[in-house]
């Protein structure tokens, strides 16, 4: 069985980089730091990356009712190296766009603990946990364990859990995650550039398996896309 979707969450109209920056969780498998190491190196945004910067202008955008806004889909907004005021003024644009609606997505979300009263309603806080076991080989982020942790801890009433790209896990222990992080929807998807990265993948009986479960349990599952494991 071979789903191949788009690389984009289906939900999302449009994305906002208010910071232009270089992600420090150095994760091997990321298309936006290819992108903008390779194509993207020279365009003004992104020639100096050595601190993050805030893109003024973006400050000033307005968001139509109806749009769904993935915000800093090519960096973490919440990443230790990024200042509060800079997340505190994206919060602050996000809060005068009442009726259009945000996904923030992050691998560092206990950060989202610090800003958990000004992150506005209309927001999906959501966090990338490809599986149950360390990913310390392909990625400096904070361990999975500690990201589960964190959402498991967050209030607000809207969280959503990212299993992309999805590394071979714990069946038993990625139910329970979920359960008790209690998200409105959770995305699961392999890797989309495998040539480029080889990840310890499961098969794909097993995610299928996996998303059978989470269905079972009434989660809101979408998938992205869904492969056989890469054996190479």
């Amino acid at each position: 069985m071979l789903e191949k979707k788009s690389k984009m969450f289906e939900f999302v109209t449009e994305t906002w980089n208010p910071l232009a920056m270089k992600c420090r969780h150095s994760c091997l498998y990321c298309w936006a730091t290819a992108l903008k190491e390779g194509k993207l190196r020279e365009s003004p945004r992104y020639r100096d990356l050595s601190q993050p910067k805030l893109i003024e202008k973006e400050l000033r955008r307005r968001f139509k009712k109806g749009s769904y806004v993935f915000v800093e889909d090519m960096g973490d907004l919440f990443g230790e190296w990024i200042g509060d005021l800079p997340i505190y003024k994206v919060l602050k644009v996000i809060e005068k766009s009442p009726e259009a609606k945000f996904l923030l997505l992050t691998k560092n979300p206990w950060r989202y603990h610090v800003f958990e009263k000004m992150i506005p309603k209309n927001c999906l806080c959501g966090a990338t946990i490809e599986t149950t076991r360390t990913m310390r080989a392909w990625s400096e982020a904070p361990a999975p364990q500690t990201r589960y942790m964190a959402m498991r801890g967050l209030g607000h009433p809207h969280k959503m859990v990212c299993i992309e790209p999805i590394v071979d896990f714990d069946p038993i222990k990625f139910l329970a995650w979920i359960e008790e992080i209690k998200p409105e929807l959770i995305v699961i998807g392999y890797n989309n550039y495998p040539k480029s990265c080889q990840l310890p993948e499961p098969s794909l009986a097993k995610t299928q398996k996996l998303i059978d479960c989470l269905r079972d349990e009434h989660f809101n599952v979408q998938t992205k896309t869904l492969r056989e494991k890469n054996d190479n």
